[in-house]
């Protein structure tokens, strides 16, 4: 195989990586467990035959990446878990009563409600974070 330059190799690896995780979001989708918000329905009968592609899909992919000797990219668990909570946290800030209010009238009742619930999780994120 003919060697392909530095910068092309991080192209295919850029494109190939994303390729991977969207394939990973199909096959999320025939896991429905532990939703809370969000439920799948399933609306596919050839889920096996689904699967099947997928699995030949990452075979390719596979492939190509040892024929072009393309590289990993390496992400730490933490990086990836501290940019979520990071995220998270910025989500539930931003949903407190008093940031509401930039929607409507937002009830004293309802604030109390929330915003306890809010602290209890954003506290949970931290003690993630701290981990």
């Amino acid at each position: 195989m003919k060697k392909i330059s530095l910068s092309i190799q991080n192209a295919l690896t850029s494109s190939f990586l994303i390729v991977e995780e969207l394939i990973n979001e199909i096959e999320n989708a025939f896991n429905n467990k532990d939703r809370i918000f969000s439920k799948i329905k399933k609306n596919i009968e050839k889920k096996e035959e689904i699967e099947e592609k997928i699995r030949r899909i990452k075979m390719v992919l596979k492939k190509i990446k040892e024929d072009l000797n393309l590289r990993e990219e390496i992400i730490l668990d933490k990086a990836i878990i501290g940019s979520r909570c990071a995220k998270i946290w910025e989500i539930l800030n931003d949903i407190k009563g008093e940031k509401l209010r930039k929607y409507g009238d937002v009830p004293k009742s309802f604030e109390n409600y929330l915003d306890p619930l809010i602290e209890k999780i954003l506290k949970l994120v931290n003690e993630i974070m701290d981990l």
